[in-house]
């Protein structure tokens, strides 16, 4: 088996580069695997609605329907940055998307995947993910939703993020809970900076891993039968 786990492309309106990284990483690497697994983040903002992609993401759109139409299984987490991929997303690309993290066996070992914006100790997310705040979404249409997406980030959203050792930590408390609910490997994304350490557990030495990003760091977790789980960086060519 060979599989990818990549979060934090964030791709925008206006970077192109972003774009071309994300389509040449699809050429050059998803091509070569099995499975996929985007743990979140792939868009800056998305909020799904039927029958339409935002049409700056749409050269996107079509990538993934490609790789899936060559038969790679792919599967979306949900970050704190996409609001319900929608049936339509799904529907296209034949992308599986998930609003949860996904509890999956890869080659006999239980492994826990999520985005890992849960770790926070105060996760904005919780509110912004409300009932309320989509059926809002869905009354304003794509156009309006974008803009108030757009004006919001403005607020909330850190550009510059402070992460640290710290950081490491609360990820590394986090996933060690989590491995002691049963699992073998938990891989997390959300915070930016790659990880693997092995951590004790009351049955056992167990494996945490945080893909890190792709879209600034071209960061991302490779798996194979033969080798296991591994950090990598994408040698792109604009990067």
């Amino acid at each position: 088996m060979r599989a990818v786990f990549f979060s934090d492309v964030h791709l925008l309106r206006d970077d192109e580069r972003r774009t071309v990284l994300f389509l040449d990483f699809c050429r050059d690497i998803l091509e070569k695997v099995d499975h996929v697994y985007i743990l979140g983040d792939l868009f800056e903002f998305y909020h799904g609605f039927d029958g339409h992609i935002y049409p700056w993401y749409q050269s996107v759109a079509d990538e993934l329907k490609r790789l899936t139409g060559l038969g790679k299984r792919i599967d979306l987490i949900e970050g704190n940055h996409e609001f319900g991929m929608g049936s339509f997303f799904e529907t296209y690309t034949n992308v599986s998307c998930s609003r949860e993290p996904l509890s999956v066996q890869i080659d006999g070992r239980k492994c826990y995947l999520a985005h890992g914006d849960s770790s926070d100790r105060f996760c904005l997310g919780r509110i912004l993910k409300s009932s309320f705040v989509y059926r809002t979404m869905d009354l304003l249409g794509p156009s309006l939703t974008w803009y108030g997406a757009k004006l919001a980030s403005l607020v909330i959203s850190r550009k510059e993020k402070p992460y640290n050792l710290k950081i490491k930590d609360i990820f590394r408390g986090y996933s060690l809970k989590i491995l002691g609910e049963g699992y073998d490997v938990v891989i997390f994304a959300h915070s930016h900076i790659t990880d693997r350490v092995d951590l004790q557990t009351a049955t056992g030495t167990k494996l945490y891993l945080n893909c890190g990003d792709l879209g600034d760091h071209c960061d991302y977790i490779s798996y194979t039968t033969d080798a296991g789980f591994a950090l990598e960086r994408y040698q792109h060519h604009l990067s």
